[in-house]
């Protein structure tokens, strides 16, 4: 499909990127093909989308010399932990959301998203009948909610 002919592109642009060496270059490039691959899992178009999220998994792997992206890292790593959700390989998912959440901690990312992680993970734990720790990601969700809202 078209996924594969807008990776190519990417992949272009990485090299140019590579050759000009420029750092905010390759961190904007992270954030096209997450965009972009949220955008096709919406639209069902599942391979595509692990295109372009193993693809910004690669860049940031390869820029790792480049400075601090964990943020970057986060986002892509909660990506292809929905994406793995969504076709359904919950292992790939829960370890894509583990590292997330941790990341996503130690940046203190806003409530909601890591709320929003919880949630994700407490799904997964349900669908492998993990219920007790399920409740768990539930619980901080919500305790993380509630700070949010008395905070305001």
């Amino acid at each position: 499909g078209d996924g594969q002919h807008g990776a190519r592109n990417n992949t272009l642009q990485a090299g140019m990127l590579a050759i000009g060496g420029v750092q905010q270059d390759f961190q904007s490039l992270v954030l096209a093909c997450n965009k972009d691959g949220m955008d096709a899992l919406r639209q069902g178009q599942s391979n595509a989308a692990f295109e372009q999220f193993k693809y910004a998994e690669s860049i940031l792997i390869a820029n790792q010399a480049e400075g601090d992206n964990t943020n970057l890292l986060a986002v892509t790593c909660n990506n292809l932990g929905c994406y793995y959700k969504k076709v359904g390989k919950f292992h790939g998912a829960l370890s894509y959301l583990r590292r997330a959440l941790k990341m996503e901690v130690e940046l203190e990312t806003d409530e909601v998203t890591v709320a929003g992680t919880h949630l994700n993970i407490c799904a997964i734990l349900s669908k492998l009948e993990k219920h007790e720790k399920a409740v768990q990601h539930a619980l901080s969700a919500l305790d993380l909610i509630q700070k949010r809202v008395n905070g305001a």
